[in-house]
């Protein structure tokens, strides 16, 4: 019996393939559900901030590292701004993502470890308002002396509302007071102090108060908002803000013009007291009086001296009629002189052009300006012709440097890699050489050469007997006769 037949008992059975995808098949059904929400702690590296708002980052400790996701929805809900080196904990579900054959931690939640996130996200916020001057003290205005009109943003059944309205009516009855309802805790609590603080703002207020009583960090943690933040920042009138007590500092009291330590506080800061203004009112208005009889009595005894010291008024006009007259014959003697010193500087001018005599001078110039063309004229007969004969002589010495002449007369020039030749020694049998001539240029290349002085044809050279190179700037010739082959560079 063969081996074939009974088969072979020691052989090794060999199992059933499986593809890369169904093995990363079986791995998504036996981890995922295993691991589909847990709380994973470690330190964010590599965070990448996407474009669409994905977080992308690393989850990692002293022994491993893992990939971890966070979707745009998910990251908008964060109270703060992730950052690398922040020990964190996320929660979230493992996913091994197939085309990659990598797994990574979808994250669903994510806050700080140690410090709440709700005290990181605080920190971060200040410090962006601080960057953006939202926090300078400069920005800060003062409050009105009296305002016509005080704006509250506040709960309609709060208790601050009534210690505002109480303290206010007793410090200034009858100011006029409007009162804009909005939750101050609770979800959604911000935005509708921040759209009270606007209404107040369109309704004509000269001072915006918003304000809260007492309670816990979760009850004053809407006071802390962003857009609560800016709407004050933003409020075209001054804002007061009294929120907690006075141990208590939220975001919207570092951003308000005032910061008031409670309700009660803020309208004292709001409204003086009227008795107050009364009294000193009247005491001003006294001053006032009596400042206005001191000076009425300083005039009234003045005006008495100057009567005293006024004398008869026919006496003074006739003062000032001499006077008058005085001035006129003053003026008509000025007047005179200033004539007749006129009349004598036009006599002294009219001697002065009789001497002068303009057409005798007219006369004499015109001489002058026909001697100068007689001595110009005498300029020219003399140097015209000596300078024509000079620049004659000159180019009669220039014409035989005339290259195109040159060439024109059968001469070549040699030029090799765009320079002129002007010893055959310049060049090697085998060289490409371009002569130009007085119409048009050829290429050729060098079958033989003489390395004589000689510039003539000979038997002396490198070549072949009966052929030359070139000759120094002129062209290739054999006795007196051009060189039976020229080679081009395309040959």
């Amino acid at each position: 019996m063969s081996p074939g037949e009974t088969g072979d008992l020691f052989s090794r059975v060999r199992p059933r393939e499986i593809s890369v995808t169904e093995l990363t098949r079986l791995l998504r059904v036996a981890v995922e559900p295993r691991f589909k929400d847990v709380w994973v702690a470690g330190e964010i590296a590599n965070l990448r901030r996407q474009s669409s708002g994905h977080l992308y980052f690393s989850l990692k400790d002293d022994g491993a590292c893992v990939s971890s996701v966070l979707w745009a929805t998910a990251a908008r809900r964060l109270p703060f701004q992730p950052r690398d080196g922040l020990e964190v904990v996320a929660r979230g579900s493992v996913e091994i993502y197939p085309p990659h054959g990598k797994y990574q931690l979808v994250v669903t939640e994510l806050e700080p470890r140690g410090a709440g996130a709700q005290a990181l996200a605080l920190q971060q916020l200040k410090e962006k308002l601080r960057a953006e001057g939202l926090l300078d003290p400069a920005r800060k205005r003062r409050l009105p002396f009296l305002p016509r009109r005080v704006g509250v943003a506040t709960s309609p059944t709060g208790a601050a509302l009534r210690d505002f309205l109480r303290v206010l009516g007793q410090r200034f009855p009858g100011l006029p007071v409007l009162v804009a309802p909005c939750r101050v805790q609770g979800e959604g609590a911000a935005a509708t102090v921040a759209a009270a603080v606007r209404a107040l703002a369109r309704a004509g207020c000269d001072v915006v108060v918003v304000t809260r009583g007492g309670g816990s960090a979760e009850d004053l943690a809407q006071f802390d908002d962003e857009r609560l933040a800016r709407a004050i920042a933003a409020c075209p009138v001054p804002v007061v803000s009294a929120v907690g007590h006075e141990v208590d500092v939220s975001i919207a009291d570092l951003v308000a013009d005032v910061r008031a330590a409670t309700p009660t506080h803020a309208a004292q800061l709001v409204a003086p007291v009227r008795d107050d203004l009364a009294e000193q009112l009247a005491a001003r208005r006294a001053r006032l009086l009596r400042a206005a009889r001191r000076a009425i009595d300083a005039r009234r005894d003045a005006l008495r001296a100057m009567k005293a010291e006024l004398a008869d008024p026919a006496h003074l006009v006739s003062q000032q009629r001499h006077r008058l007259d005085d001035l006129s014959h003053r003026a008509e003697a000025a007047l005179r002189g200033r004539v007749r010193a006129e009349r004598a500087r036009t006599e002294q001018a009219r001697a002065r052009l009789g001497r002068q005599e303009p057409r005798a001078r007219i006369r004499a110039l015109l001489r002058r300006g026909e001697d100068a063309a007689r001595r110009l004229g005498a300029w020219q007969a003399r140097t015209f012709p000596r300078e024509r004969l000079r620049l004659e002589r000159l180019a009669g010495r220039l014409e035989p440097a005339n290259v195109a002449k040159l060439l024109a007369r059968g001469f070549a020039l040699v030029l090799k890699d765009g320079r002129a030749l002007r010893a055959s020694g310049e060049a090697a049998v085998g060289d490409a050489l371009r002569l130009a001539l007085a119409e048009g240029w050829l290429d050729v290349r060098v079958e033989a050469r003489d390395a004589g002085a000689d510039p003539l044809p000979s038997r002396g050279g490198d070549g072949p007997p009966g052929t030359m190179g070139l000759a120094d700037g002129g062209p290739l010739i054999d006795n007196g006769n051009p060189v039976r082959r020229v080679e081009t560079e395309d040959e």
